[in-house]
């Protein structure tokens, strides 16, 4: 095993915002400042801790019943109490990956076989199928980070049902950290499926991270187990007034989270949409991104005033994590962005051609003129992903013989071509630009490739890295285009398998 241990050196001392953990932005409300004040001032540090009915207050906001809560030493410790109170060694645990590192340090303590099936590639959306799948009668444990951290995603309840009812010889946990942000919350179904599970926190939108203070709701026989393990006094004073001062007053939390869902964070998701920087729809106050150089993205953010956190898991690789704080504070972020980032960034193209390289490519007629011709070749949407996987805007530029004339009317390219296009789009997958040259070949013209007409004005605009950018096609002609704008070449055989000579050229040259 290896410890889990998170870039937190020096955080407290930053002078700049901490959008790297997930934390409220700005300090809880002054009730919650005053009831600490008063603990301190009462001079009873001295005593050890009691709860008084702080398990009710909490079961009132949850909607249970008090025997129903568990308050822990932040929602960590819950989770650590519910893999040490129902699995054992060598007991089957599902963790979809990747996903909150306690889960797994906790699965190995205990030294549970994990199972993790992937979270979805191009959308990051929930494995549900492959979990479904996974569930046997091995299966002690089936975890749900709901929205996931670091993917933002959520699992619906009803997907959520769907798992207790396949896993009835498992406990099914969900964490729901970020339930305030998100509204979505399987306590509702505990009735129904005992079985199911859920731990909550105050350290994300009450902002009491530092007093670490969470609870765990499950049927009342549930409690009375995971309370064997739970020592007596883990959770503090100061967090428990803390706690009870927040929520009597939902107010604050309420108004800090409708800021950051409804102002803030849309903010940020349409900065990042208007200067194609790829970003996964977020469920929560977090948002990943893949930006072109997610090193020096980062390096650059935290010199000039934000810490965002890098997330290299499988899946998300050469990804960034931004944690939404207030919009004013979000303003801020996509000002440093646009003046010390985008400004120092070169990004990273491929140029593609289309015919014989992403499609089909017809030796009769070389013309892909009908929806019934097209034909996307092996390896394109694997390749295409992995491209746009390792910070790749990508550039379609095809030579289309006669475009426009009697014999290929533009009708007869637009219908194939949308069809196409939507087809990657489907997979996540878009293209920042297309450029055609609808020229024959005796006709002069400064567009048609290997001539770099049509992407001059691009070039000029584009800051593009060219140590790293590419061209891939099928013929002599895109070969030379790749020599007359200055990047490298990827060859393929026409009609070829486009994933393998991607992927040969990313090995050896990134």
């Amino acid at each position: 095993m290896k410890p889990y241990k998170p870039p937190l050196d020096g955080r407290s001392a930053y002078d700049g915002m901490l959008l790297d953990f997930n934390e409220r932005t700005k300090p809880p409300q002054n009730k919650v400042i005053r009831a600490l004040e008063k603990f301190v001032r009462s001079q009873k540090l001295q005593v050890y801790p009691e709860y008084f009915d702080l398990e009710k207050k909490i079961a009132d906001y949850a909607g249970v019943k008090a025997d129903q809560i568990m308050i822990t030493n932040g929602s960590d410790q819950g989770i650590d109490i519910i893999f040490r109170t129902f699995t054992e060694k060598g007991d089957k645990v599902i963790i979809p990956s990747p996903s909150f590192a306690m889960f797994y340090q906790c699965a190995q303590i205990v030294g549970n076989e994990i199972v993790s099936p992937l979270y979805k590639k191009d959308d990051l959306a929930f494995p549900l199928e492959e979990v479904l799948a996974t569930i046997d009668e091995r299966t002690k444990l089936v975890v749900v980070c709901n929205p996931n951290n670091p993917t933002g995603t959520a699992v619906s309840e009803a997907d959520i049902e769907k798992i207790a009812k396949q896993a009835k010889g498992a406990i099914v946990y969900i964490d729901e950290a970020y339930f305030e942000f998100s509204k979505i919350t399987a306590i509702p179904l505990i009735n129904k499926y005992p079985n199911i599970i859920v731990t909550r926190t105050f350290s994300k939108a009450f902002g009491l991270a530092s007093l670490r203070i969470g609870y765990v709701v499950a049927k009342a026989e549930y409690i009375s187990e995971m309370l064997k393990i739970r020592g007596p006094y883990d959770v503090n004073m100061a967090a428990y007034y803390a706690a009870c001062a927040a929520l009597e007053d939902k107010k604050d939390m309420e108004s800090y989270v409708k800021d950051v869902m409804e102002s803030a964070k849309p903010l940020v998701e349409k900065f990042f949409a208007q200067n194609r920087i790829p970003y996964f729809i977020s469920r929560s106050n977090f948002v990943l991104f893949r930006p072109n150089n997610p090193e020096k993205t980062m390096l650059l953010l935290e010199k000039n005033g934000a810490l965002v956190r890098p997330q290299n898991k499988q899946t998300i690789e050469n990804t960034l994590r931004v944690s939404i704080g207030t919009t004013k504070q979000m303003k801020k972020f996509i000002e440093i962005y646009k003046n010390d980032v985008l400004k120092n960034s070169k990004r990273r193209y491929a140029f593609l051609d289309r015919d014989g390289t992403l499609i089909f490519e017809p030796q009769d007629t070389y013309q892909v003129d009908s929806v019934k011709k097209l034909k996307i070749l092996d390896g394109v949407i694997d390749g295409l992903q992995e491209l746009k996987s390792r910070g790749y805007s990508l550039i379609m530029i095809s030579n289309q013989d006669g475009l426009g004339t009697s014999s290929f009317p533009q009708e007869n390219f637009r219908r194939p071509q949308e069809k196409m296009l939507k087809i990657f789009c489907d997979k996540g997958i878009v293209f920042d630009e297309v450029f055609v040259c609808p020229h024959l070949p005796n006709e002069p013209c400064n567009c048609r490739k290997p001539k770099t007409g049509l992407v001059e004005d691009f070039l000029r605009n584009a800051n593009i890295d060219k140590t790293v950018s590419l061209v891939c096609g099928d013929r002599n002609s895109d070969q030379q285009f790749a020599e007359n704008i200055g990047v490298s070449f990827v060859p393929m055989d026409t009609n070829g398998n486009f994933y393998k000579a991607i992927k040969s050229f990313l090995t050896k040259t990134i």
